[in-house]
């Protein structure tokens, strides 16, 4: 494992202002399964919420934690990301991360094991439908694959799911109360499997300079339009706009 590094109370906040959205979250097991190897994920036994202390222990290598996107009280995330660790797909994530500036977005990219994360901040909590919907919409527009994603193949007498593509959290267009959805890495903490830390393009390997920089991606202008959302027709029409409208850019 890597040296520990200090988090401030400072980085701490900050960190729990851009990636913290509702209570729940899981912890990476520190030893690995049995059977396949690998470090599994976990919700903490009880209602416990999220705290500060937990996410310094997890800035500082104690403890590895995964994030839930969508807060079930509205329906809302307040930040996006895409996963993608399958060959090339560093590539398709710098496709994705050049388009949606030009729809006015900007999205930080997270190093990963095998491919990489692209994380959109939002200035208001949005809907987790119409951010899915704009997130696939504009994977179609790229031809970049969705995992799990039906697709029709000349060998084949009916669609197939993908098994590699980008997934995109949120992972569901709702969460009930009492459900969860999937969690995803928090970041800047270490994964367990690699026994490493994954940091930021563009940023010295620092916690402080790491945060620093991604509250440049914190939009400035909180302005929010109302998306009426009746399928995936209307993702490369309003919703687009909407939705970077809805982040703050102004392009």
């Amino acid at each position: 494992m890597q040296s520990r590094l200090l988090a401030s109370d400072e980085i701490v906040a900050r960190y729990f202002e851009l990636f913290v959205n509702r209570g729940a979250y899981t912890l990476q097991s520190s030893t690995p399964d049995s059977a396949h190897g690998r470090y599994y994920y976990y919700r903490p036994k009880g209602r416990i919420s999220l705290s500060r202390e937990t996410i310094r222990r997890h800035l500082e290598g104690q403890i590895t934690i995964g994030l839930y996107a969508i807060n079930p009280a509205n329906q809302r995330c307040k930040w996006v990301a895409i996963d993608a660790d399958y060959p090339n797909a560093l590539e398709d994530l710098l496709k994705l991360q050049w388009e949606l500036r030009q729809d006015g977005v900007k999205a930080a990219l997270e190093k990963s094991r095998r491919g990489g994360h692209l994380w959109i901040f939002a200035a208001q909590p949005l809907l987790a439908r119409d951010c899915r919907l704009y997130i696939h919409g504009l994977a179609r527009r790229l031809k970049v694959p969705v995992k799990g994603v039906q697709q029709e193949h000349a060998l084949l007498s009916k669609p197939a799911a993908l098994a590699d593509g980008i997934e995109v959290f949120p992972k569901q267009d709702e969460v009930h109360a009492d459900e969860f959805g999937n969690a995803i890495r928090g970041p800047l903490g270490i994964h367990r499997g690699a026994g490493k830390r994954f940091w930021f393009y563009g940023a010295d390997y620092r916690l402080d300079a790491q945060i620093s920089y991604l509250a440049r991606y914190i939009p400035t202008h909180p302005e929010i339009t109302t998306a009426t959302v009746t399928g995936p027709e209307t993702v490369d029409g309003k919703l687009r706009y909407t939705f970077s409208r809805a982040i703050g850019y102004k392009g």
